[in-house]
């Protein structure tokens, strides 16, 4: 293992540990992530608008970021609004940085490695070297006061376990017939030590992510080679699903969706009343909320007075209509539409697979859970990048983006 390897490895160790750390009323991770968009998006936009070179998905999702500004509570959370506008400029930045700047080499190292790190970052946490700085899920629902699920170096468990879940796609993507079998061998043990991790968080969102990308993967283009695969691989998570269950009660409570304190009519852990709530919120409003949002502050305090919680929605879209209106909302939309058309224009591309199978992933997410996580968009970042530099390579459509990298 080369130098470089070593402190890249030591570094995102030490970012990601560091992350839940509180500064400024906010964690060290939103801090850095804000600052670093912040400081790249003048240069970036710039250089995008003089060559008039801007893919429209990142348009539309730059739109809806200003649009962000514009709601219900904005001017009186200004903060808050400023690190929703920050945070949702993320994903057009980092994809548009990695176009313009990135070698293609570097961003497949990126790739890899840090979803590497993501998933090995949990082991000094399962060995107990290390404490948590975040809070796992509360296990006292499940009669286990005190007890909490793995979280490793994140904030919370949802964080963690949808960084897993887009880590193992990642790697379940590298495996092929053009590896050694030591490499192969090795991506697959990290895809079991990833498994034990996500159902060693007690989210179940980030197994439905990940099961459902993984089917993509295996079923896109299906033949029997695929098919031995898949069927291999289902053995063995099925194998490690059910002597983790069933050597925890907890574990097997969490999964049939019970606990304690828990009615019929709480299947999803509420999720439909939350979604339910959601659209009653905006549609209940007057005509200028409708139109414009909430906001993420005046949503969440609707949240409570509905279903006693000052909590999201559970759902990006319930949310996004909620928080943004009609008008962010259908900007969102559109956006998301773009993206998949972008993919299917690139369908022959190298890494396409890879890509679509983190879209699905987004999807599922934005579906059970939503929120915009930066190792989603992260990784969703590079692949895209990666199709649009293929692209460019192929037909030098843009001559001076190509030399310019």
């Amino acid at each position: 293992m080369s130098i470089k390897l070593i402190l890249f490895y030591l570094i995102g160790f030490g970012i990601l540990y560091l992350e839940p750390i509180p500064i400024a009323g906010m964690t060290f991770g939103i801090l850095w992530k804000l600052v670093l968009i912040f400081i790249l998006a003048i240069p970036i936009l710039y250089q995008t608008f003089k060559y008039k070179y801007m893919e429209m998905f990142a348009f539309i999702i730059i739109l809806f970021a200003f649009k962000t500004l514009v709601s219900y509570s904005s001017m009186e959370y200004i903060l808050t609004t400023l690190t929703i506008f920050i945070k949702t400029l993320m994903l057009p930045i980092l994809y548009l940085f990695f176009v313009l700047k990135v070698k293609r080499e570097t961003l497949l190292f990126l790739a890899k490695h840090y979803s590497i790190l993501i998933i090995l970052s949990f082991v000094p946490y399962i060995l107990g070297l290390l404490v948590p700085l975040g809070q796992g899920y509360d296990l006292s629902a499940y009669g286990l006061d005190g007890q909490y699920g793995l979280v490793g170096p994140f904030l919370n468990p949802h964080s963690a376990s949808i960084s897993l879940a887009f880590a193992m796609i990642v790697i379940s993507s590298l495996v092929n017939l053009k590896n050694s079998k030591i490499t192969n061998i090795f991506y697959v043990l990290l895809i079991v030590l990833g498994f034990y991790e996500l159902v060693g968080t007690y989210v179940r969102t980030g197994l439905a992510i990940y099961l459902m990308a993984l089917m993509f993967i295996y079923l896109n283009n299906i033949n029997i080679k695929k098919m031995m695969l898949l069927i291999v691989t289902a053995t063995v998570l099925a194998g490690v699903s059910f002597y983790l269950i069933s050597s925890s009660e907890v574990a097997q409570m969490r999964f049939e969706d019970k606990n304690k304190y828990m009615t019929e009519s709480d299947v999803g852990s509420g999720r439909f009343q939350f979604w339910k709530a959601a659209v009653e919120n905006w549609l209940n409003d007057d005509s200028s909320v409708i139109w414009i949002g909430l906001g993420e502050e005046y949503a969440k305090d609707k949240m409570e007075e509905s279903v006693g919680l000052r909590i999201f929605a559970h759902n990006e879209f319930f949310q996004t209509l909620q928080q943004e209106g009609l008008i962010g909302f259908s900007l969102f939309i559109v956006f998301l539409f773009l993206m998949q058309k972008f993919l299917k224009r690139n369908k022959n591309a190298s890494h396409y697979l890879t890509a679509q199978a983190l879209f699905v992933g987004l999807i599922v997410m934005m579906s059970l859970q939503g929120g915009f996580y930066f190792n989603i968009v992260f990784l969703l970042s590079i692949y895209f990048a990666l199709l649009k530099i293929e692209f460019l390579e192929k037909n030098l459509e843009d001559i001076r983006v190509v030399n310019e990298r």
